[in-house]
């Protein structure tokens, strides 16, 4: 696969552990809502990361949940810092947004995960007409959902979008839902026949949702993530 020079635009902190990277591509590449890159270390080395941002964009958003303890993902960050920009290759992954008829849908992010679930709510508020959207994003602290504001804007906009945050390790302050995050969605679902779900996020989870939602109802071919082609 052909790769891609692209420079460094925009690094900005999202959180202590999660870096927002903005890269510009010196050619295009056109991806689908909820594709993925990978970045370029070497001739066998190249790591996945999910494009946050939307096909009408010019650059390629990426959320990189990284710290030193982290060398997988630390590595490319640095590497990304030190050459003010990277190779890639792409795009990468059939868990995309599907358009061919207008379901309602659930977004599950564990983590770092929301930044594939970003991209794929972008295309569903285009594409999808006024059908229910259910995003549940899962984290262990409260302090790690780091686009509850815009998403909270949205939910105010469309009238179909709900945003439930689910936050694993709650403190007293916390006011929302808490536990595992597809648990949430269990409990909300009778049945989960109607939908068309989205998963992001460590393959652990990604396991454990996909046997819970078939029990739920789920249709297989109503599933969706990447991580499915592992695991």
């Amino acid at each position: 696969m052909t790769e891609i020079r692209c420079k460094l635009q925009h690094l900005e902190p999202l959180t202590d552990a999660v870096q927002k990277v903005v890269l510009r591509p010196e050619t295009p590449m056109p991806f689908m809502h909820g594709q993925y890159l990978r970045v370029v270390m070497g001739a066998d080395d190249r790591r996945p990361f999910s494009i946050a941002n939307t096909p009408d964009d010019d650059t390629l958003e990426l959320h990189i949940g990284a710290t030193p303890d982290n060398a997988y993902a630390w590595a490319v960050l640095e590497a990304i810092k030190s050459n003010q920009g990277c190779s890639i290759d792409g795009p990468h992954g059939n868990a995309h947004l599907r358009t061919d008829k207008t379901m309602p849908s659930i977004l599950l992010a564990g983590g770092t995960g929301y930044s594939y679930v970003h991209s794929v709510l972008q295309g569903l508020l285009k594409h999808n007409g006024k059908e229910p959207v259910f995003l549940y994003w899962g984290v262990r602290h409260a302090a790690d959902l780091y686009d509850m504001e815009n998403l909270l804007a949205l939910q105010t906009t469309h009238k179909h979008l709900r945003i439930i945050p689910v936050v694993e390790f709650a403190d007293a302050d916390w006011q929302g839902r808490t536990g595992r995050v597809h648990e949430a969605v269990e409990a909300d679902f009778t049945s989960l026949e109607p939908y068309r779900v989205y998963v992001a996020g460590r393959f652990e989870m990604a396991g454990v949702a996909r046997e819970a939602f078939r029990e739920k109802g789920l249709l297989s071919d109503n599933l969706f993530g990447d991580a499915y082609a592992f695991i």
